[in-house]
């Protein structure tokens, strides 16, 4: 089974460069099912109903979010029915802590989990939350959305679960790295990057973020408007050997 999965989509005009890509990307990569992690599509934070049902527009099997899943308070209206993972060791009654996904007849687990290290969000830990649902979850496959800052943090959980999931990718730091690896036929990657303008930090005005840092202001961001976008994920090949294979793609 050949599965793509997208990085962060930071700001919904992405949806309709995905719109006019999405195919020729799945036929390149003789895709099966498309995942992503949806968390930054709505003005860069959250995700309305309107733009979820863009994502199913397009074939999106299922979607990861991360610290930004209830920025957008109407999600609330919809989350409990979707085909939407928040995540598990974030305390609330709202949304599925496992999102299960069939295709043909095998069923995919998908997991989304917040690390610790520089958050300021009150999380239970996420190796622990990993422990519980393990022995809750059946599935033939489970795919891991580590949603989190700190590269040690990220790389501790791979090697402390490889073996036991079939693949754990980073997400929330908007940046594809490099050290895609399989250990204990576990599919890794530290970040899978983000899907947004090309000219842009993290998908957010450049002149925007150049002006927080020079003056120590806060104020509120934007979304970059380019005519340029990369589209970045991996691709993972799960069966009796899986791999992982980067995506990352200008248009």
């Amino acid at each position: 089974m050949r599965i793509l999965y997208l990085g962060d989509i930071v700001g919904d005009k992405v949806l309709n460069v995905l719109k006019a890509n999405i195919e020729r990307i799945k036929a390149e990569y003789k895709i099966n099912l498309i995942l992503v992690n949806g968390e930054n599509i709505s003005s860069g934070k959250g995700l309305i109903e309107k733009h979820y049902k863009e994502l199913k527009a397009l074939g999106v099997a299922g979607i990861s979010m991360g610290n930004h899943t209830f920025s957008k308070s109407e999600i609330k209206d919809y989350i409990n029915d979707a085909t939407i993972v928040r995540p598990a060791n974030l305390n609330t009654e709202y949304g599925k802590e496992v999102l299960y996904i069939k295709y043909n007849d095998k069923t995919i687990a998908l997991v989304n989990l917040l690390g610790r290290v520089y958050s300021n969000t009150p999380l239970d830990c996420p190796f622990k939350t990993m422990d519980r649902l393990l022995n809750e979850i059946k599935a033939d496959y489970i795919i891991v959305d580590f949603h989190a800052d700190a590269t040690s943090e990220k790389k501790a959980f791979f090697y402390d679960f490889a073996g036991k999931v079939d693949a754990i990718v980073g997400s929330h730091t908007h940046c594809q790295t490099s050290d895609e690896q399989v250990y204990n036929n576990t599919c890794y990657i530290t970040d899978m990057g983000m899907c947004g303008a090309y000219n842009s930090i993290l998908g957010d005005d450049v002149n925007q973020i150049i002006t927080r840092f020079r003056t120590g202001v806060y104020e509120p961001l934007k979304v970059a408007n380019d005519n340029e976008y990369i589209i970045s994920g991996v691709v993972l090949d799960l069966g009796h050997k899986n791999q992982i294979i980067r995506v990352l793609k200008k248009l």
